[in-house]
C-alpha cells in the first residue's frame, strides 16, 4: 500500500489494548541513509503531554482513519530508540526541505512524499520549485540526505513537453 506523507500528518494512532486513540502524527522519521521509514513523532493528548515516537516496525495496521498499533507501552520517548532520536536532533524533516542536484543545481523543495508502507520506506519524492513547476523522482536517484535531499544529476532537466506537468 502507498500513503502520502501529507495525509499522514495529523493522523490519529490508536492502540488495540486500549481500543482508543493515544495520540496523533506529528512528523515522519526517516533514515536519511537509506531512505527507510524509521518511525513516527507522535504527539500525545493533553496540553503538558511530551512528544512520542513509534517505531514502523510496531505499526500492526494501516488504516485509512490512521495507524493502529498493539499497545500504548509502544510510544517511547525519543531517547530509547537511538536512531530516531538522532534524526530528531539532527531535525531532518522531509517534506519542506530544499532539493538539488549534484552539481548544485536547485529542484526546489519537497513538498510530499509516498510511502510504500508494505516496504517502510520513500518510493517517491514530490517536488516544487519557486516557479510552482512540480516534478516527482522516485527514491533510486536519492543520492544523500543530509540539510538537503541530494538527487543524481540526471533528474535535473525536465523532459521536452513535461514542463508544466504535475503528478
Amino acid at each position: 500500500m502507498f500513503i502520502e506523507a501529507k495525509k499522514l500528518m495529523g493522523m490519529p494512532v490508536a492502540a488495540m489494548d486500549t481500543q482508543s486513540k493515544i495520540g496523533e502524527i506529528r512528523e515522519i522519521i526517516v533514515d536519511p541513509e537509506n531512505g527507510r521509514l524509521l518511525g513516527f513523532l507522535i504527539k500525545e493528548g493533553g496540553i503538558f503531554s511530551s512528544n512520542k515516537v513509534l517505531s514502523a516496525v510496531d505499526i500492526r495496521e494501516w488504516d485509512p482513519n490512521g495507524i493502529v498499533t498493539e499497545s500504548v507501552e509502544n510510544l517511547v520517548p525519543p531517547q530509547e530508540i537511538i536512531r530516531i532520536n538522532d534524526i530528531l536532533k539532527q531535525k531532518i524533516f522531509l517534506i519542506g526541505m530544499p532539493a538539488k542536484t549534484e552539481s548544485g543545481k536547485s529542484l526546489g523543495n519537497v513538498e510530499d512524499l509516498l510511502i510504500d508502507a508494505d516496504a517502510s520506506c520513500v518510493a517517491k519524492y514530490y517536488l516544487k520549485d519557486l516557479l510552482g513547476n512540480s516534478r516527482v523522482l522516485t527514491a533510486d536517484k536519492v543520492v544523500k540526505i543530509d540539510k538537503q535531499v541530494t538527487f543524481a544529476d540526471d533528474v535535473g532537466e525536465i523532459p521536452t513537453g513535461a514542463q508544466g506537468v504535475t503528478a
